[in-house]
């Protein structure tokens, strides 16, 4: 959004964001014209120490830690880095004792693990080897119901741990 500020000349571009744990939407003015909008709010929350959550999500889940080639959209981007974000909060849920885990922790402990992953007719197969946090899966009820992917063609996913 451009805006004209008093005893300014020029034009000068003002940011708004929700969501960064204020009551009221943050407005942020730059002359940065040439800056994303995304660029500009992870400035913003790195100077002010703005939700530690925020940077998480968009350091770790964030498309351009995978490939710095590739150029999305903001809203496509920050869609996916919602949704990354909300699959690791529903993963902690299920999982006794890491509820308020940040997802770099998750994937540390529960993602990035040796294992197998098996496709038939039926299922999705994801045996997981053996390591000292695989109590905690086995304690929560990922492997109990199966519920079908539509995505998957109505495939189940199971887990399993050799």
């Amino acid at each position: 959004m451009r805006r004209f500020l008093l005893g300014r000349t020029g034009v000068v571009r003002q940011v708004v964001v929700d969501g960064l744990g204020r009551e009221r939407p943050t407005l942020s003015p730059s002359n940065h014209f040439d800056e994303t909008a995304r660029n500009l709010i992870i400035r913003y929350a790195g100077r002010n120490r703005v939700e530690d959550g925020l940077g998480i999500s968009v350091n770790f889940l964030h498309l351009d830690c995978l490939a710095s080639e590739v150029r999305l959209k903001v809203d496509w981007d920050a869609t996916l880095t919602v949704l990354a974000d909300g699959c690791y909060r529903w993963l902690g849920k299920h999982l006794r004792g890491y509820e308020k885990a940040d997802p770099k922790q998750l994937y540390r402990l529960f993602v990035e693990t040796a294992g197998v992953i098996e496709a038939t007719d039926q299922a999705i197969i994801v045996c997981f080897d053996r390591r000292s946090h695989n109590s905690i899966p086995r304690e929560a009820v990922l492997d109990r119901e199966p519920t079908p992917i539509p995505w998957l063609d109505g495939r189940h996913v199971q887990f399993a741990i050799e």
